[in-house]
């Protein structure tokens, strides 16, 4: 009888691990991405399949992915992929070789960009929530330690500011100063790792920088154009209005609290976006990443990406203000479903359908795949 009810127990454990977390084709692809780091228990994810790398970012996307599906091991994994590269500043590079050897410095300069690395930050986060785990909190705290220590004082308008810039150095051939340059994108990364951070641990030493985080990115809004901009010169206190960026409006939206959504304007912003950045092409509807404010774009295409961080930014919107949120007279279910263009024969997304662009590949990618994930169930990987 005891036996029988051993049985039972390890039917009804298998039961509720398949209840609690069902098979997910974007999960699964993610998966078949996976690799062993060399000689330890840690994993490294391939960002491309059409080169061996793993982006940093893309690192983060999968532990959070995998960690919302409910998949331990698999982000505990990852996690430990990124602790084995961590520096001693707390640090990582933008992108690691398979074998855990990194392009940079030595290809190119010292390529720690500020976002990047937040989102590790924010993955850990989101791990440490959903597992009620703190494996990883000495880990994470290295992180935003750097993160703090890239934090830099400046005035725009009279308004004393401080955020994180680009990268601890400026990266040769660049034609601007990386050291000077606050993006917003970054911050927006950087606030949600302290703050959530701050949130799950009540002892936290970075009220302060979450505060500071946060009144930059409200620095940026623009109450009269009714968008928020992409970020500043700490040199010359000037705000960047040559360009625009589809992640400025749809990350910050994802980002900010309802509470504080309600004293700006974010309908009138994702219009902006739907105005500046929708794309059809090749039977499917998304949007592009950039353009000049004054002019068209160079080159359009469909940013898979970006596209789902719309779509999320659009739910969240309509969700918060109880109305409807069209983009060309579309729904975000019309865009979730047109995007599907760009699944792969593997499986997973495109990272876009760009031609000849240096930046955007056409080969399936882990952050293509990852954000539709999130956009297939609901999730915002800003907010735990």
């Amino acid at each position: 009888m005891g036996r029988l009810f051993n049985l039972i127990g390890l039917w009804a454990f298998a039961c509720a691990s398949v209840w609690a977390a069902p098979p997910d084709p974007m999960i699964e692809n993610l998966r078949s991405r996976l690799h062993k780091f060399p000689a330890s228990d840690g994993l490294l994810i391939k960002s491309f399949t059409n080169h061996s790398q793993s982006y940093v970012y893309d690192q983060a996307l999968a532990i959070i992915a995998f960690t919302k599906h409910g998949d331990q091991k698999t982000a505990s994994g990852l996690l430990k992929g990124l602790s084995y590269l961590q520096k001693p500043d707390g640090s990582l590079y933008f992108s690691y070789y398979m074998d855990g050897k990194s392009p940079y410095p030595d290809e190119g300069g010292d390529k720690r960009f500020a976002g990047a690395i937040a989102w590790v930050a924010m993955s850990a986060v989101q791990y440490q929530h959903q597992f009620r785990s703190k494996e990883f909190l000495e880990f994470n705290s290295k992180v935003l330690t750097y993160l703090k220590s890239q934090m830099r004082p400046f005035k725009i308008k009279d308004q004393d500011l401080r955020a994180v810039t680009f990268a601890p150095s400026d990266i040769p051939g660049t034609p601007w100063e990386e050291q000077s340059t606050v993006a917003l994108e970054h911050n927006l990364d950087a606030y949600s790792a302290f703050h959530y951070f701050n949130k799950l641990n009540p002892n936290s030493p970075w009220d302060k920088e979450a505060k500071d985080l946060k009144s930059f990115i409200l620095a940026m809004w623009d109450p009269v154009r009714t968008h928020f901009w992409s970020g500043a010169n700490i040199k010359t206190g000037l705000i960047n209005k040559g360009e625009m960026y589809l992640d400025n409006q749809s990350w910050s939206l994802l980002t900010l609290d309802k509470e504080t959504l309600k004293s700006l304007n974010p309908i009138e912003a994702l219009q902006i976006n739907c105005e500046a950045f929708y794309v059809n092409q090749e039977k499917i509807s998304g949007f592009m990443d950039s353009k000049p404010t004054r002019r068209p774009a160079n080159q359009k295409f469909i940013w898979s990406e970006g596209t789902y961080g719309q779509i999320l930014a659009m739910e969240k919107i309509q969700s918060e203000n109880n109305t409807a949120i069209l983009c060309d007279e579309k729904s975000a279910k019309f865009f979730l479903k047109s995007v599907n263009g760009l699944i792969r024969e593997d499986g997973g997304v495109a990272y876009s359908n760009a031609k000849d662009h240096p930046d955007f590949s056409t080969a399936s990618s882990v952050a293509g795949t990852a954000w539709k994930y999130f956009a297939d169930h609901g999730i915002n990987p800003f907010q735990i």
